[in-house]
């Protein structure tokens, strides 16, 4: 039994894609985790490896995406996720920090009495 018909493979799925969708939701979820779980200090410890897993997640979804192009492979979806989701995240942390700079730096008299007022 034999067929004339050309037969199709999908292309492999390129592996740093999935990596890179699969950081970018564990930045999403740590982040997002960060202001919904009311433990203290669990800032201190979601929102830095939020912004090293975004940023691993950028630095994965690029590198995948030029990999996909080259070997024509799939997973430029997902790549496209991780790179979007931890570039959000990455943003949104970066901005956080600009603002809290500022504060310090433009009208530190506004942050003294939050500062003198806390107590543990």
């Amino acid at each position: 039994m034999q067929s004339n018909d050309p037969i199709y493979s999908t292309p492999p799925t390129n592996r740093q894609s999935i990596i890179s969708l699969t950081l970018g939701v564990l930045t999403v979820i740590l982040f997002c985790g960060n202001f919904l779980i009311p433990l203290p200090f669990t800032s201190l410890v979601c929102l830095p490896v939020s912004f090293l897993l975004g940023s691993t997640a950028l630095i994965y979804g690029a590198f995948s995406l030029n990999r996909i192009r080259k070997h024509n492979e799939s997973g430029g979806f997902m790549a496209w996720t991780g790179i979007i989701s931890g570039g959000f995240v990455f943003l949104c942390i970066l901005c956080m920090i600009v603002t809290v700079a500022s504060l310090f730096i433009f009208s530190p008299g506004t942050i003294q009495p939050i500062i003198d007022g806390y107590s543990l």
